[in-house]
């Protein structure tokens, strides 16, 4: 969480340091700042981790608040205090759900699923960033990183360093019998294939 954090809040200080930002500019901000609270403190269905991790947030946030010369950059701090804002209302609407013990993020009807990636992180990066180079979600028109972070909230695991792993993927020794680099897809390919000969 700190070190996700620490790069928005970075993020923040560089739009603000000429002073002004573009409404487009603003708005991009405060919806990633809904992501990120989205991804880093609802990840499971425990209402009372959920708000231990945004007072967590909060906490954080206000401290990087207090470190600021608020004479020097008033806009940057009054973005601040946005970012803690949305964090308090996300508080009171723990308060205000009737099951105060049980947060499902769950289709609504069903019961709460905890899933697992049982293969190693480097076969889901392998996964993950073939979806996106075939555009198999949302037609392509989703960043890398923001696929990443919906896969690290399913499966609860943390895929932070998935570009230095890309970067190993390209300098694989290709697959003798196929001339390819996709190690993982391939095994999947063999397994589905033999799977459809028992449907025979």
């Amino acid at each position: 969480m700190e070190q996700k954090t620490e790069r928005f809040i970075k993020k923040v200080e560089n739009a603000f340091a000429s002073g002004t930002v573009r409404i487009s500019q603003f708005e991009n901000l405060t919806n990633e700042w809904k992501q990120l609270i989205y991804f880093q403190c609802y990840q499971d269905d425990d209402a009372k981790q959920v708000h231990r991790r945004l007072n967590h947030l909060k906490l954080m946030v206000q401290w990087y608040l207090k470190q600021l010369n608020t004479q020097q950059n008033k806009n940057l701090s009054d973005f601040f205090e946005i970012m803690i804002q949305f964090i308090s209302v996300e508080l009171q609407g723990l308060k205000l759900k009737p099951d105060a013990d049980k947060i499902s993020t769950d289709i609504a009807g069903t019961p709460p699923v905890t899933m697992t990636w049982t293969a190693n992180k480097r076969d889901l990066i392998e996964l993950v960033s073939a979806l996106h180079s075939a555009k198999c979600i949302n037609c392509g028109n989703i960043k890398l990183q923001r696929l990443v972070e919906l896969f690290e909230t399913v499966f609860k695991i943390d895929l932070e360093y998935f570009h230095p792993e890309l970067n190993r993927m390209a300098l694989r020794s290709p697959l003798k019998r196929k001339g390819v680099r996709a190690y993982f897809l391939n095994s999947l390919v063999d397994s589905f294939n033999a799977k459809m000969q028992n449907f025979k």
